[in-house]
């Protein structure tokens, strides 16, 4: 094995105090707090096991079950692991004081997530409670071969040097077995050299940008939701078929990885067609708002606006499309697809954001017509019960249920495997999911392959938000047919293939 890099004073002190608390007829878990990061521990009661379920087409388990590949720990090689498309994880190229158990005990699992919790972003940190309530629900439930599930939380303010701080502090902690949708694509790219040079796994980042994609020189990182190159495909896809004779289509753009990973996608995507990108106007996360921005593309007179943006800034870009005269088909980024978090404020000032269409990959909660699913029931009924403090219809926290439903998945694999639960097996699992999920909508599969197919999610449905009361939310509606990119895209290196030719 090769020596750590990590050399960094060993300046990273927990202090950890627990608490019991019960809620109703809930066993709370035991909560604890370092220097700024939360850390809860869910209840340790069995309650029975989940069964396989089938509802409106939908297949999957609320708790994900292993279903005995036969992947894992190779029988005469100890350091090798071999998983699905080809991938294998060769633990003699980690750090010489890598530990193949470090953050899973017989009890525990200690997974860590950085994420903004303040700044224009921090409605995105209830990911981090929604993914801890569904924690809690395994561990009701058993959790993984008897072990509860633990994250451990740290606010980054969606500054990637803050999340580099956040890692740093993680790495040298040496107690947790892997990082969970670390959130913002340049957070991610400040931390993911240094998270496969320790063997780290960097699992479901909370960002679709293309790069997660890099099995071949980042084998230890994975994203989870639509990536944004193929979101950007999808919106242009759905174009074609809206505007046959052609369009001509104005963005606002933010200005770093994140929104530039939708401009690439949708450059690529429209190349030999006939809709035609004729203003891009780029923002920083500084910007107070997007009137500049706004003023210039409206200017073009578009037929259509991309909204390549996310957080209150896709607020911002329907209020200014509602309350001005210029009306383009307005595309968002999926990112925004809360409507107590974007649309909701929208009502305050008199504005619905009507019209809005968005590509949607996963159930709505709030949508009447998903309330017989079963992980809808479990959501809507476990979240106020075991933290009575969120509100299911912030369906945030159904991100993070989804986030953490995915990771409970990768862990069960693991736990099936060969060599059992370790970081190397989880890496494996995490390489090799083919299940549907209960939150994805009907015709979609979670799927990756190895070094074939490193994307988990790639298709989706665009719909459009409709209002029938301006003073209450509305709903989406679909606005066409699934539109499936299912192991199409291959790994990044034919996203920059693609970018190369563009």
């Amino acid at each position: 094995m090769r020596a750590t890099r990590w050399s960094k004073p060993a300046a990273f002190v927990m202090a950890v105090g627990l608490v019991a608390a019960a809620c109703g007829s809930s066993s709370k878990g035991s909560s604890s707090t370092t220097a700024g990061a939360t850390t809860t521990a869910g209840a340790t009661t069995t309650a029975g096991a989940t069964t396989t379920v089938a509802s409106g087409g939908q297949v999957g388990d609320v708790i994900p079950k292993a279903t005995n590949q036969p992947y894992g720990q190779d029988a005469t090689t100890k350091t090798l692991y071999k998983g699905a498309g080809g991938f294998q994880i060769d633990t003699t190229k980690c750090p010489s004081d890598w530990n193949p158990t470090q953050g899973i005990t017989d009890k525990q699992i200690d997974l860590f997530i950085s994420l903004p919790k303040a700044g224009p972003l921090a409605g995105f940190g209830l990911i981090a409670d929604g993914a801890q309530s569904y924690f809690n629900y395994v561990n009701s439930k058993g959790g993984i071969g008897g072990r509860n599930i633990v994250l451990t939380s740290k606010d980054d303010g969606y500054k990637p040097d803050v999340t580099k701080t956040n890692i740093d502090e993680a790495l040298q902690a040496k107690k947790y077995a892997n990082t969970l949708t670390v959130l913002g694509t340049p957070n991610n790219l400040a931390v993911w050299d240094e998270l496969n040079t320790e063997c780290m796994p960097q699992l479901l980042n909370g960002t679709g940008a293309a790069q997660w994609g890099d099995v071949e020189n980042h084998p230890w990182t994975t994203g989870m939701q639509l990536d944004y190159f193929t979101e950007a495909k999808l919106w242009a896809t759905w174009l074609k078929g809206k505007y046959p004779n052609g369009a001509k289509v104005a963005a606002i753009v933010y200005n770093n990885d994140f929104g530039k990973s939708y401009e690439a996608g949708f450059k690529s995507a429209i190349k030999g067609t006939n809709l035609t990108l004729v203003s891009e106007q780029f923002h920083d996360a500084t910007t107070p708002n997007l009137d500049n921005q706004y003023t210039t593309v409206a200017a073009t007179n578009a037929d259509v606006l991309l909204l390549s943006t996310t957080g209150s800034f896709c607020t911002q870009g329907m209020a200014a499309v509602e309350k001005g005269s210029w009306h383009p088909t307005v595309i968002m980024s999926g990112t925004c697809g809360s409507l107590a978090q974007f649309f909701g404020p929208l009502l305050k000032q008199g504005l619905t954001g009507k019209g809005t269409n968005i590509i949607q990959t996963f159930v709505d909660v709030n949508d009447p017509a998903n309330a017989n699913l079963p992980i809808v029931q479990a959501y809507s009924s476990w979240l106020p019960k075991d933290s009575p403090a969120l509100d299911p219809t912030k369906t945030t926290y159904f991100t993070g249920w989804i986030f953490a439903w995915y990771m409970t998945e990768i862990l069960q694999q693991a736990n099936s495997y060969a060599g059992g639960l370790n970081r190397a097996n989880i890496m494996i699992a995490a390489r090799s999911i083919d299940q549907t999920s209960p939150m994805l909508i009907k015709g979609l599969q979670s799927k990756m392959n190895g070094l074939k197919d490193a994307y988990l999610t790639e298709g989706g449905q665009m719909v459009t938000y409709q209002v029938a009361d301006p003073a209450q939310l509305g709903k989406f509606v679909p606005a066409g047919d699934l539109l499936n990119l299912e192991g199409q895209l291959g790994t990044y290196a034919a996203v920059k293939k693609a970018l190369a030719g563009s």
